[in-house]
Parts: structure tokens; sequence; C-alpha cells
């Protein structure tokens, strides 16, 4: 045992001396003479001196043991003969005898060292395949990384890739320098290992090879993350000889050479790229001639095609292709604005004969996609942030000459139509332009406004130009051989062979697909008969990713003689392994043809060329979630074999498939044969995907918390430098129209699963959100109360037409990309500020009649709009579609706009009464309705020098409530409600006595007290019912989600009609109820209901809508169906509402305290599982405490009160045995038991009393009063007044004792009071007879805060034969489809403008907030009445 630990240990010395010695041979060896560092000459250190290895007896072992000590992979080949030139001094070595798998060349057997026959002109050399290299890219100079572990190549994982390692790659390659990073497996998966290190280089070292290392976390990394990268040739950028680094003669760097830029296709659109790129704002303008001084002695003609906003000249086209010669003194200059975040003004004073950027008021630009070249392709222009196409309407030669010009592409060879490049995406902008030809850009061209049209992207337009250049090898035998000849000017010519090398012949095949190496043919061929030999002397390096890359002669008709033409022989097949023209991947070649959304449809793959079909034989599930992963589009929801989307055409390509799921593509799973099936077009398989990403816990699947699917589980996003691109990318995915609210700090609550590890950086123009850009999320950054969610909107623009100016004219709206003309029917002056504001037009002065800027377009919507008229958009507003009457001919919306933004709001309220119109209230207030169930219904609140409040409901009736509901355009009111029915407000109460007589247009026509004088609290807040409040109910004495469903409409409850009603109308109702997202229409039979009105038929929801409201539907109508006809319906979940407010909820809303004097102290209740419930105070401490105190906003904790200090609570006890410590951001986060399980009852209610805030109350005729709400106390001790005042308000018999402790303790309560600026007393003494007598009795003889019920108008509204209406003075009755918005989006604009959620519901039955609590009101104090008097105003 002893000896075979010695010898064990004498083997770790060797295998360390060994690793020792290894590592210092490598700098022993060396190559010189080579082209790279990874071949060369061999050399060897000795005796202090570097020597050569003799070749005469060199082998491919000997030369592999030399590539793999020097990190440069494997030997391609053992050079014999100085093939990289003799050495001098000596020869080491003549006889090596390796193996091939020694560490050191140093360590192979050999003759002794120096005793040689040899000479130098047989010094051997090797050529190593290098340690790195890029594979997969268009060329040797971009690709996925894969280095060379010494058996096999290895990818290397994009986790902690740097550029710094990006740019040691690029110039080990000599390629320039990095460019780009691309993560994320962009150029497809590698097959084999993954190196098990991460790079940290510093970018000076010579070899990757070189850069330090780390082990690379296990389980990190998988293919689906192989990095790439893209190298350039330009390494740098300046401008020279200005007055500043923002101005003068444009250099570029060329592989470490300084080099002066030609000016023949410089202009302005390059010129702002490049400003751009050095930080320098935007191009102001482009000198000609030597504006900045002469060129220095390296000139360049490279071709840049910028469209003018790409980040830097590495992302714009290029050609070198024959370039002309530079005139003398014509070099490139610009002057940039040195202001980097200046607005992009584009002078479009050049030449016809230049490109020029497209203004477009002053944004657009112009490019041509899905051609082989920025010459050729489908034409998109950049207009107000959004890339979009052209229609084809009229398109024709003299369109595309202007296109041509604009982009400096030539003249217009052909102009395309019906999408001859593939249909685009994204808006179609522009519609029967009419060019003459002779314009210098799009924007001189009529056409019809932005974004009007009557077409679809089938008939997008295109543009074939003279400067598009084409390659390809013609001959009758084979694809990829023949005579070479190149497309220019709109002729096909010759290519001639001077000064053509193996390098270029490379760069040649590789172009055309053909492999990587080819050689030109000495056979005599049949001569072409092509007048043209377009270009000579093409002098490739091999880099090249096209020919078009590489230097050579001008252009020019006859280049060289005939018989000089080139015809080349290349290696490979031209087999196009991508359908499209660059790079591509496994996901590139496969796709979704004939559904609904990206994510559904017929499954195409690509294969030999053309795009095929999938056999249905065998598919299931499995084979789908395969498909599903591999696009980005989720898991499988169906695997659809019926042709369900169509019978595709061309190669039906698979059969049989059997994947078992867990494939990352498709092409790992089993099948017959590529093209063997017994298939017909009919048996196409399908899809149906869950989509990549989803909105959850809104309101619908248009908003809500943004989550992605990845593989197996979802992950919530962080709103980490999450962007509104991002978010319009996700609404357009979804089908939601755009994104007008990215909503931060978990508004829709807290995930549960994984957060996403990657940032995404879209441009707004991507498909899919799986398309966009990615960067790795900094670690720890993120957590799940930084969860993003999103608000989309399916009103996608708003103008004003047919004005004098674009702030005023006829109201449209882009309704999910098309433009439609707004019906007046509800159209107000309030609604008509909103949309000026939006428009940065000031404020609405006035909203004309009848058609006053002209007819409407053939399209138009009866929308109807709730807003109070300040609202920054309209998207903030309450809307209603169900029920819309259609509208009568000419009365289409419009207004006329001040123009100046920051005008204030001067209202006309010349308009009748027939309309609803904004309350003037001295010309700045306005009206809403708050805590009902949409705009129609709720506590009465208006607007006043800068603040909401409330009115008071002494006098208040329904001649009142009905001038509110006229207002508010919510027609007549059903009822006019009193003591805070509908929850107590805060802030002022502005109106008291009130006196209306119910004909009056607005409240501002009613008498009433001065502004704020009143004697009432928040008790009594006025509240009201309209005719035009909606609710929706399903009525069954079996299940709550289930049964008659019926819609309360115009004071009564009514059955709702299910003619046309489809699984996504179903799933809006079920949405809308709480009911789950799914349901049917029952089929049996069940007693009919007693309702005679049959109020709505023929309700159409796309499936996205939040609620039923936001559908269309045919008009109001009491007997809108015959009977029989209603609908039963059955959803498929239960109603538990996950927050105890209508709208979304975060963990802040579902945590409330009760039964305290003021808001931060009392009896801590939850929200859970449907209803709220207290917290056991089994081991609750002042660590518990603090976390509850600090979640709501109320500071820390002064006491943790165990005992039922504030009274015992009812409903279930929640929690027990909370173990906080005190930093958790939410009670949710600390240990608890399971929910709802103790051994408590409600006498062990846990409690809080916390810091809370110092508030000044309004001034009064006695001055300024300070009153003290729970004052944080800064030595931490416990106020003894406040817990005094809180044992007497509970204990009447100790008020003797307790008085006795208050004058023992006057000296330290005085010591605790002097710590405040301002003498308390006035407001601290609180009289004990309030407390023993006033408050006490209020307390117990104040009426009930009734909640609202689910059936809100069953006392006296239950069915329609029982309604005999209220007595209602004569008004004019408006339209019967206007109806109201959602209630949660209503909440949502309430809550924005409070600032706070609602932090005491109506219906509280254990609520003592009422008068206990204490309001922001003067009277609060517990004075009489008459000791305030009037306020100042």
């Amino acid at each position: 045992m002893v000896l075979e630990r010695l010898l064990t240990a004498q083997m770790l010395v060797f295998l360390f001396f060994s690793f020792v010695v290894t590592n210092s041979d490598t700098d022993k060896v060396r190559l010189r003479g080579g082209e790279t560092p990874c071949s060369g000459r061999v050399e060897i250190w000795r005796n202090g001196i570097w020597g050569t290895v003799c070749s005469s007896l060199w082998k491919q072992r000997d030369a592999n043991v030399v590539c793999k000590q020097l990190s440069c992979g494997s030997a391609v080949a053992a050079v014999r003969g100085a093939v990289f030139g003799p050495a001098n001094g000596i020869i080491w070595d003549n006889h090596a005898l390796c193996e091939g798998n020694e560490f050191s060349f140093l360590d192979c057997p050999t003759r002794p060292w120096g005793q040689v026959g040899c000479t130098h002109e047989v010094d051997a050399g090797v050529i190593c395949s290098g340690f790195v290299k890029l594979v997969a890219g268009d060329g040797p100079c971009n690709g996925r990384v894969e280095v060379n572990s010494g058996t096999q190549h290895s990818t290397v994982c994009d986790w902690n890739f740097t550029l710094s390692t990006a740019k040691v790659i690029c110039a080990e390659l000599e390629c320039g320098t990095a460019v780009s990073i691309m993560k994320s497996a962009h150029f497809g998966k590698g097959n084999g290992p993954i190196w098990d290190k991460e790079f940290h280089c510093n970018g000076s070292e010579p070899l990757l090879s070189q850069c330090p290392t780390v082990p690379l976390p296990q389980g990190k990394c998988s293919h689906s993350m192989d990095v790439g990268i893209i190298c350039s040739r330009y390494t740098d950028f300046r401008l020279m000889n200005g007055s500043s680094n923002c101005e003068g003669r444009v250099e570029i760097q060329v592989l470490g050479t300084w080099r002066t830029l030609c000016d023949s296709h410089w202009d302005l659109a390059d010129a702002n790229v490049l400003c751009h790129q050095l930080h320098c704002g935007v191009a102001l303008k482009s000198p000609k001639d030597a504006h900045f001084g002469k060129e220095s002695d390296q000139i360049i003609g490279d071709t840049f095609y910028c469209t003018g906003i790409e980040s830097h000249l590495w992302d714009c086209s290029v050609t070198i292709l024959g370039t002309s010669s530079c005139s003398n003194g014509k070099v490139a200059s610009v002057v940039c604005s040195g202001n980097q975040t200046q607005s992009l003004l584009f002078n479009n004073s050049q030449s016809d004969q230049e490109k020029t950027p497209v203004p477009f008021s002053e944004n657009g630009q112009l490019r041509l996609l899905n051609g082989r070249g920025p010459c050729s392709g489908r034409v998109e222009v950049f207009y107000n942030g959004t890339w979009g196409t052209i229609c084809d309407d009229s398109w024709d030669l003299r369109d595309a000459h202007v296109v041509c010009r604009q982009l400096g592409c030539g003249v217009a060879l052909e102009a395309m139509v019906s999408a001859h490049f593939g249909q685009g995406s994204g808006p179609i902008w522009l519609d029967e332009l009419s060019c003459s030809g002779n314009e210098s850009h799009l924007g001189e061209c009529p056409s019809l406004h932005w974004g009007m049209h009557d077409c679809r992207h089938k008939e997008d337009a295109s543009v074939l130009c003279s400067e598009f250049l084409d390659l390809r090898l013609v001959s009758e035998d084979r694809e990829c051989s023949g005579w070479l000849e190149v497309f220019y000017n709109g002729t096909w010519g010759s290519v001639c062979s001077n000064s053509m090398d193996d390098s270029t012949l490379s760069v040649i095949c590789r172009h055309l697909s053909c492999g990587a190496e080819g050689h030109i043919e000495t056979l005599s061929r049949p001569p072409r008969n092509l007048k043209a030999r377009w270009i000579d002397k093409i002098n490739c390096q091999g880099k090249e990713s096209f020919l078009w890359h590489c230097p050579s002669q001008s252009w020019d008709h006859n280049s060289c003689q005939q018989g000089e033409e080139a015809i080349i022989t290349c290696e490979g097949m031209n087999v196009t392994d991508c359908p499209t023209s660059g790079p591509c991947t496994d996901k590139d070649k496969l796709r979704l043809r004939g559904g609904e959304t990206p994510c559904s449809g017929r499954v195409e793959i690509w294969h030999n060329g053309s795009w095929g079909t999938i056999c249905d034989d065998s598919w299931d599930l499995a084979d789908a979630n395969v498909v599903c992963q591999q696009l980005g589009c989720g898991s499988a929801l169906a695997d659809l074999e019926w042709p369900a989307f169509g019978p595709g055409n061309g190669t039906i390509w698979l059969d049989d498939v059997q994947c078992r799921g867990m494939e990352s593509s498709l092409w790992e799973c089993p099948a017959s044969p590529w093209g063997q099936n017994d298939c017909k077009h009919e048996e196409d398989a399908g899809v149906m995907c869950s989509g990549f990403v989803k909105l959850v816990a809104g309101d619908g699947p248009c908003n809500g918390r943004v989550e992605v699917n990845s593989g197996t589980q979802q992950s919530t996003v962080c709103d980490w430098n999450f962007t509104l691109s991002t978010a319009k990318v996700i609404c357009a995915e979804l089908e939601c129209g755009t994104a007008v609210s990215i909503m931060k700090s978990a508004h829709f609550g807290k995930g549960n699963g994984p957060i996403w590890d990657e940032e995404f950086h879209c441009n707004g123009s991507e498909p899919l959100l799986s398309q966009c850009p990615t960067v790795p999320l900094p670690q720890g950054k993120c957590s799940h109360s930084m969860d993003v969610g999103i608000i989309c909107s399916r009103y996608t623009d708003f103008r004003l037409m047919n004005g004098s100016s674009n702030c005023e004219g006829r109201v449209e709206i882009q309704v999910l990309g098309t433009w439609r003309t707004l019906c007046d029917s509800h159209w107000d002056l309030a609604d008509s500020n909103v949309l000026c504001h939006q428009l940065h037009c000031g404020v609405a002065l006035k909203s004309p009649k009848d058609a006053h800027f002209g007819k409407e377009s053939d399209q138009i919507i009866g929308d109807t709009f709730y807003c109070t008229g300040i609202e920054s958009h309209l998207w903030d507003c309450s809307v209603t579609i169900l029920g819309t009457s259609p509208c009568s001919k000419g009365k289409v919306a419009s207004v006329v706009c001040s123009g100046n933004q920051t005008q204030s709001l001067p209202f006309n309220n010349s308009q009748s009464d027939q309309e609803k119109t904004p309350v003037l209230f001295s010309e700045n207030g306005q009206l809403r309705l708050l805590n009902g169930r949409g705009p129609c219904s709720g506590r009465v609140e208006v607007f006043y020098n800068g603040t909401w409040g409330t009115i008071c409901d002494d006098s208040w009736d329904l001649r009142d409530a009905h001038v509110v509901c006229r207002q508010l355009g919510c027609g007549v009111a059903l009822e006019a409600m009193v003591s805070a029915h509908f929850g107590q407000g805060s802030g002022p109460i502005w109106l008291d006595e009130l006196s209306c007589s119910g004909n009056e247009s607005h409240l501002g026509d009613c008498p009433s007290l001065h502004w704020g004088m009143h004697d009432c609290r928040h008790k009594e807040d006025a509240s009201v019912l309209c005719s035009e409040y909606l609710d929706l109910r399903l009525v069954s004495g079996e299940r709550e989600c289930s049964g008659w469903l019926e819609v309360f409409y115009n004071g009564t409850w009514g059955s709702v009609c299910s003619n046309s009603m489809d699984d996504n109308t179903v799933s809006v109702i079920c949405r809308h109820l709480s009911c789950g997202a799914d349901g049917h229409i029952e089929t049996l039979s069940r007693p009919p209901r007693n309702v005679k009105a049959r109020w709505i038929d023929k309700i159409t929801c796309q499936g996205t809508e939040s609620f039923l409201w936001h559908c269309p539907s045919q008009s109001w109508d009491q007997n809108s169906c015959p009977q029989g006809e209603e609908a039963i319906v059955t959803c498929e979940g239960m109603n538990v509402t996950d927050c105890p407010t209508s709208g979304p909820c975060t963990d802040k809303d579902k945590l409330r305290l009760r039964g305290g004097e003021t808001p931060c102290s009392g009896r801590v209740e939850i929200w859970h599982n449907g209803s709220w419930g207290t917290i056991c105070d089994d081991s609750w401490d002042l660590a518990d405490a603090n976390v509850v105190c600090q979640q709501l906003g109320c500071g820390s904790a002064l006491a943790d009160v165990e005992w039922p200090a504030f009274g015992p609570g009812n409903g279930t006890i929640w929690l027990d045995d909370v173990q906080c410590r005190g930093m958790e951001s939410s009670l949710w986060d600390c240990p608890a038991r399971p929910w709802g399980q103790n051994d408590c009852k409600h006498e062990e209610d846990a409690g809080v009393m916390c810091s809370g805030v110092q508030t000044t109350l309004p001034s009064t005729t006695k001055g300024p009063i300070t009153k003290t709400v729970s004052t944080p106390l800064n030595s931490g001790t416990l106020s003894l007044l406040g817990i005094v005042c809180l044992i007497l308000g509970a204990l009447l018999f100790l008020v003797l004792i307790v008085l006795g402790i208050q004058i023992h303790r006057g000296r330290i309560q005085q010591q605790v009071l002097s710590r405040y600026g301002d003498s308390p007393y006035e407001a601290v003494y609180q009289e004990i007879d309030y407390y023993l007598t006033g408050d006490k009795k209020d307390l117990l003889s104040s009426p009930d805060i009734s909640s609202w019920p689910d059936d809100p108008p069953g006392d006296g509204y239950d069915d329609a034969e029982e309604l005999s209406g209220p007595e209602i003075p004569p008004v004019t009755q408006k339209n019967e489809g206007s109806t109201l918005g959602p209630t949660n989006g209503w909440d949502e604009h309430r809550e924005s403008n409070i600032g706070q959620s609602p932090e005491f519901p109506a219906g509280s039955p254990d609520s003592r907030m009422g008068e206990d609590a204490l309001p922001i009101s003067t009277e609060d104090l517990g004075y009489d009445d008459a000791e305030f008097g009037v306020p100042q105003m």
C-alpha cells in the first residue's frame, strides 16, 4: 500500500513537471514567413539560438504536433522545400520521429541536436488549420465561432463573450475588426461539443489561444447559445482638417491603413450615418470638392448605400467592384451638427444625379428589400417611426426612376408589381403615387395621404435599377461551370480573366454557392456572342463575402480583348441551401402559411432549393411542439392533420415524421427519406402554437404582464431597458394594434416562474418578438418586482383630415392599420380637447357639426369615447362599441384646435342641451364618476383649482343627478345615491347644497354654495346611476358561471341573443365575468326566463377584447331577436377574484389596515382567494409589522399589536406563524403556514401601528392648523398620547386613570411634541367630550356603507315589466346607442389621476374608516362647525 502511494505521488510529480515543461516549450517553437500566424517555416529555440528543422523526413504527424503545441489546430499540410523561404543560422533537427500525440515537438525522438546534413533550401514548414475559424457565414470573415480542441472543432458559448474577444478573432483571421457579436445561434446551431471555457481577452492579444480563460459554469450553455461574429475590413473612421472632430474630410482605416474616401457616390444619407457613428449628431451638409483640403496619398472609391438611419457605416451595403478612378480633389466631406440628440433635418438641395434622402415630412427614408443587393427589391419608406410599403396602384417606370435616382442606383430598368420580391409587413404608407420621373426624391411626387390606401401587401411595389449587379456561370453542361458573366447597367456581359488568381476564384465560387474553390479552364469553348466585356483585373484577397467587395478596373464596355473572357469551373454544386440570399439556420427553412396569426398555419419546409409541405401521416402533438419551439412560437396547442389551412403546393418533402417532442429542430426527427411519400396536398400537416409571447393578469389578452415561452415554461420579462419599440412588436404579434403604455414595477402583479435572462432590442419592424435581437440581462439586476407589462390599443393612429392645417378637420382613426372616419353621434368638446392635446394642437375651440370638413370615407365607425377633457390621449378615455347605432349620413366628428399646445382650456359652451359638454367651473373644471362599474355610475367628482373633489349629498336628488348624467353623455339618471354609496372620496368637498332644476346642460349652471363651503364629511359623498350604465351577469340557480346571459341597459335587465355568437365572443364574455377564458353556448333546454327585453344581438368579438362592451353588434333594441334565441352560456372557470378591485392589482392592494384611528394603524387584513381575511398574532413581532408598514407606504412600525386592540375581524384567518425578517419588500415574501391553516380565533388578529406622515391642513379663519397623524419619532420612543387616546376610545371606564397618566407624563409629552416646528397644542388637545360622546355616537349610529352588489340595480330594477321609470323632467333623449366603457379601463384612469389605488373600498362590512378615520379636512379635529367659518378662497 505504501509503495502504491509512493508510485502515485511520483506519477503526480512527473505529470506536474511535464505540464510545466510543456507550457514553457510553447515559447520555444515558432512559425515564420507564412501569411497567417498559423502557417510558416518551423523554427526551434535551443541553447539561446533560433534554428530550423530539416524536411527530409518531415511528415504530417510531425506537423500536427507543432500545430497543436502552438494552439493552431491540426496540420493541414506538412510543407517541405523551404516554401516559406530559407532561413539563416543553424539547422537543429533533421530526423524527428513524432507519433502525433506528443504535447511538444521537443518531446519527439530525434537525432542529436544540431547533427544534420541538410541546407536551408529544405527547411520544414507547416500550414495549420488555426485555433479559431468562422463557419456558416457568407465568407471567412463572418459566421459561427468554432475553436480547435485538438481532435475536433467546438462551438463557443455566447455567455460573457465580449467585443474584445471578437476583435482578437477578427485580427487573427486578418479580417479587420469586429463590428457585431451575433448571439443565440444566429448562424445556426453547431453539432459538436461546446468549448468549456470563457475567453477573457483584453483585445491586444495576437491570437485567441493566448487569451486568458476561466471555466464555463456547468450547464449554463447549449447550442442555442452558439456565438457568431461579423468582421469588417473598415477598422476605423474619422473626419480630418475641419475646425472640430465633427467636420472634415472623410477618412477610413482599411486593415490598419488610413485612406481618403472619394465622393463619387457620397451623399447626405451616408454622411448622416457617419455623424451618428462619431457621436456628432446629424449631417448638416456634404461639401463638394476639396473643401477640407486635398486627399491623402491613398484614396478609395468604395460606394456606401445607406438609408440614413443606420447606426454605423458597417451596417450599410457597400460595393467596391468597378469603382471609377477618383477625380483630382473629389473627396468626401461632411459637416455634422455636433449635437447628438438633434433631429434629422435633411437638406435636399443636391442634384438629381445623386442619391438624396426622401424628406417625407422630414423624417422619412427609403430602402429596397429582398433583392440581390441595395439596387433591387421591394420599395419601403420610413415614416412616423415605422417602415412600410408602397401600393402598386398606378406604379410605373416613372415612379421607379425616382426611387433609383434617390438611392444612387442609376435609372429604373423595371417597375415591378404584385409583391415581386415578397410581401412586406407593417403599414402600407403610400398609394396612387404619381411621379413625373424627374423628381429628385419621392417626397416631391403627388400621392394619397400617408396611410390612405385600399390595398393589401400582395400589391407591394418593387423596382430593378440599372446599378443592380448579378453574377452567373453560363453552360449547357454544369450549373457551377461555364462563362462567367456579370449583369451591369441592364445588360449581361463577360468578365475578363486577366490577373484572376485562386483567391479571386474562391470568392466567385462562394458568391455563387458553388463551393470554396475553383479553377480557370484552359479548354476551348465556343465563344459567347456578348458585346459587353464589363470588368477586368479583379483582385480579391479571398476574405471577401461577395465579388462586389473586390477591387478591379473601372466598368468599361470593352475591358479586354475577345478571347480573354473567364471560363470557370467550381468544385461544388449550386443547390441553394437557404431561402434567403444570406446565411440561414434551420429556423429560416421552416415557416407557417395560411393561418390567421404568425404562429399558426400549414407547415412548410425548405429543401433542395424549394419550399414544400409535410404529410400528416403519423403527425401528432410531439411533432407540432418541435415546430412551434423551433419557430419561437411557444408550445403546440393543436396538431392539425386535416387541411385546416388549405392545401399547399410544390413537393411534399417529409412523411411519417416521428418526433419525441424534445428535439431542438425538426431536422433531428426521424422521417421517411426526403421526397418519398404516398400523400396528396389535402393531407398537408399544420400546427397551432401558443405563441412565444403573451400578456397575462390584465383584463384581456391585449394588456397585462409580459411573459415569454422559454421552451418548457413561461418566464416574465424585466422592465430594465424595455422600450416602446419592443412593446409595439408584441402588440402587433398578438394582433392587438399598437402599444400605448409600458407598465413597470410589476403593475400587473408579480409573476411566479423564472425571469427571462435577456433584454429585447427590437427596432419595431420585426414581425415577431422572437426575431428581435437580444443581449444578456445584467446578473442580479432584476426581480419579480420589476416584471414589465404593456397596454395595447386597437386604435393605432389618429389624424384630422380636410382642414386648412393639421390641427383642424374631420376625425379619422386608424383601427388595426385601416383608416376610418368617426361618427359624431357621441363626439363632444371634451373628447375634442383630448384629441387636440394628443396631436400637439393645443385645445379644442369648437366641434363643428355635419360634414363641415367633407363627407366621411367609405368606412365609418361609431365608437363612443367618454373623456373628461383632461386626459393626455384618447387611449386613456373609456370607450364603448357594443350596441352603437348606424351613423346618419354626413354626421362625422370634427374639431378645430387652437394650434397652441400651451394654451389653457377655454371651453365654448354654446352647444345644445342634447350634447355632452364639459363643465366650466370657472373655466377649469371637469366631471367624472368613480368606483362604479364604468363611466356611467359612481361617486360624483368635479375638478377645480387643480384638484379632484366630491359633492356633498345635502339636497342631492334626481334632478341634480339628471344634469350629471346628461353632461357625461350617459343618458338620464335612474337613481341619485347618497351616503357615499360608491365609497368615500378623498381630497376636498367642493360643492354642497346643489339645486339643479334638471334641465341644465352642465353642473356649472346649477346654484350651489361657494367652492369649498360645506358642513359635510366624505361619508356624505353624492353618487349617481345613469341610464346608459351597463352590467353583465349569468343567471342560474345552479352555478355562478353558468346560466342565462343578461345585460343591464337603460335601467333594466334583458337577455342577450345568441345569433352569430362564436367561441371568440364566448371567451370575451367569460373573461368579462372573471369566469375563465373559455366557455360554450348550451344547447340543453332550460325553463325560459320571464324577461321581456332582449337587448342585443349579433355580437361579434375578435377574442382580444377586454370586455364585451368593446365588441361590435347590432344596435340596442328591446326586441333584438325572437323568444327562444336567448343565449345560455357556461364558462369553464369559477368566479374567484384575484384582486379586491375591479382592475389589476399589486400585493399592496391586497393588504389593508382596519379599525385604527389613522390610515396607518389598525388590524392587518389580507386578500386571498376572493375574500378579505386576517392574520393570527402567533409569532407576530415588530419585524412582521415593519414589512406591513413599509409595503403600505406607512413608514416603519412603532408597535406590533398582538392583542385585539383594533377589534376582532371576520372572514377567514388566512395566515399564521408569519416569520418575516423585516427586510422583505412584501408580506408575501415572508415564510408562514399554508394559507388558511391556523389554530386561532379572531380575538388573536394581528395589528400594527406605523409611523405614518405629518399632514398640514388647509388654512382656515383660525390660521394654519397642523395635525399630527402618527408622526414618526426619530428616537424610536412610542408616543404615550397616541396610546392613551387609543385606550380612551375603547375603554370608557378608564378615562380618569388615563387622564392621571397623561398629567403625570405631561413633561415627557411636551418634550416629544417640542420636536416639531409649530406649536401643536391647538391641533392636538382633542376635546375629551368629542371622543367620549360625539365620535362614539356617530360610530354607533352611522349607516352601513353598502357594497356594490353583483346585481347592482336589483332593488327596484329587476325586470323590464317591473320598471315604471322615474319621473324625469323633460329632456331630449340621447341616442340609444350611447353606452359606456369598461370598468377596469375607467378604474385605471381614475387611479392614474388620483395617484394611488383606493385604499378603503366601499362595501367592507367591518370598515371603520367613515367618520372615525382622519381624512384631510378641517372638521375632522372635532371642532364645532361654526368655529371654522368660510374658507379663505
